[in-house]
């Protein structure tokens, strides 16, 4: 009887090990074909571009001052395409997912991702992202200028902090 329980225990014990398997990097690769990935990064570049342009508003860039401006975000846009493509996230990525998803959890996301609505998840996704980096740039027109007062406000108050630290 002892046998037997040993044996139950050892194959539970088992399963329990194979569920939670972390999942294969082949699996996250083919998760990461099916959503896209590599493009919703081309995306977020483009995104990225978009709004590092829209600075020039912000700025007020003149015609005169725009070749400069203009070189500058050349620039930018090169660093971008070097720095922040998807070679360069391919690896670390394949790692999150390895780290945090079991090889069960990713089969189930690839059959989702298989389904129609997964794939109308796929094709919709970067929409939305595109439409919350709208959103995100609108929200940091009113926020920044109140980070910056407050950086404004808390530089003073350390050199005032200083000043009387130094009379002392």
């Amino acid at each position: 009887m002892k046998k037997v329980y040993v044996l139950v225990l050892t194959a539970l014990f088992m399963l329990n090990v194979s569920a939670t398997e972390l999942a294969s990097k082949k699996s996250v690769e083919k998760l990461m074909e099916l959503t896209e990935v590599s493009k919703m990064m081309g995306a977020m570049q483009g995104q990225i571009s978009n709004m590092f342009n829209g600075m020039s508003k912000q700025m007020n860039i003149s015609e005169k001052e725009r070749p400069a401006f203009d070189q500058y975000m050349k620039k930018v846009g090169d660093l971008l395409a070097k720095d922040m493509n998807w070679d360069v996230f391919k690896e670390p990525m394949i790692e999150i997912y390895t780290k945090h998803f079991t090889e069960e959890e990713v089969k189930g996301l690839i059959s989702f991702y298989q389904s129609n609505l997964g794939k109308s998840m796929t094709k919709k996704m970067p929409l939305i992202m595109q439409d919350s980096m709208l959103v995100s740039q609108e929200l940091m027109k009113n926020f920044m200028p109140k980070i910056q007062a407050l950086a404004i406000e808390m530089k003073n108050d350390i050199q005032k902090s200083r000043q009387i630290i130094s009379k002392e």
